[in-house]
């Protein structure tokens, strides 16, 4: 872990420092907002890839668990087919009983541990990290476009839906029933 790895360390290389120089020369035209935001795109684009890359770290380790529960169920059929003669035949229904209640025991017991809890926890928060974070990108990009985006569009429903409720309220004061 101590060692150094040029994958790991991409900054070794200064990338992003010629690129930067790049970016100073003058620019013409649509080059100049093309290059104006960069630097925060390539920073979006490492932080979106951290998250990616968390991602991967836990989904495999999700995964790991899931798979030692399945073969932890299939080695639970294996003995205990083995030592009843009437489980040898996959047809029958007693072997069918068999491998559903080992895979039920086996899972339950995985669905029920902390360690699997906290793998769950870990890749559902990455998941909704990633999503959370492309959208926030998007956001930006459609703001740069000039198009309505989600959070205006929001506001916008949030507004129309306070004036219908103005205008309801308003309504139901001009409409006071008329006493006889």
């Amino acid at each position: 872990m101590g060692k150094k790895n040029a994958l790991n360390d991409f900054t070794e290389y200064g990338v992003f420092e010629k690129w930067k120089k790049l970016q100073n020369f003058p620019t013409l035209g649509m080059f100049s907002a093309l290059t104006k935001d960069y630097n925060e795109y390539v920073q979006d684009m490492v932080e979106l890839n951290q998250i990616l890359m968390d991602l991967q770290k836990y989904m495999s380790d999700y995964w790991l668990q899931m798979s030692r529960t399945q073969f932890q169920a299939i080695g639970n059929v294996l003995l205990k087919s083995k030592s009843d003669s009437k489980l040898n035949s996959p047809d029958s229904e007693r072997f069918r009983l068999l491998v559903i209640d080992a895979f039920e025991e086996a899972y339950s017991t995985l669905f029920s541990s902390k360690e699997f809890a906290i793998a769950y926890n870990k890749v559902y928060s990455k998941q909704l990290d990633f999503v959370k974070y492309i959208n926030k990108m998007v956001e930006k990009n459609l703001n740069l476009l000039n198009i309505p985006t989600r959070s205006e569009l929001d506001q916008v429903l949030k507004d129309l839906q306070e004036m219908k409720k103005t205008l309801r309220n308003m309504k139901k004061g001009y409409e006071k029933p008329v006493r006889k």
